[in-house]
């Protein structure tokens, strides 16, 4: 961390301490593809939400039903959607059951 020189200006800053463990199928995209993100987290984790790594992509909360371990999100592409052919990273993140903040990630591909 670069807050050593600073370290009481750092105290408010989250605590990393761990992954999730990200999946997104498809894998590749097209538009009006049905699109399902599925996080594993250590039991307890609150607040998931993700975002795909574009410019104007909302932050969006996951769902879960078993006391936090599995979060699910499902959405459909629109048929009007255009992007740039390539590889996009979709990242999640939430509150660990210690109140630090665990982070995740995987790529997608668009033609």
């Amino acid at each position: 961390m670069l807050c050593l020189g600073l370290l009481p200006a750092c105290a408010g800053l989250p605590v990393l301490s761990g992954r999730l463990e990200v999946a997104v199928t498809p894998e590749v995209i097209h538009p009006g593809d049905v699109v399902k993100i599925v996080v594993k987290a250590p039991e307890g984790t609150r607040n998931v939400r993700g975002r795909l790594d574009v410019p104007g992509s909302p932050q969006l909360p996951l769902k879960t039903q078993d006391q936090g371990k599995t979060w699910t999100f499902v959405t459909q592409i629109p048929l009007e959607a255009v992007w740039k052919p390539g590889r996009y990273r979709a990242q999640v993140r939430g509150d660990g059951p210690d109140g630090s903040v665990l982070l995740g990630e995987t790529w997608i591909t668009a033609p």
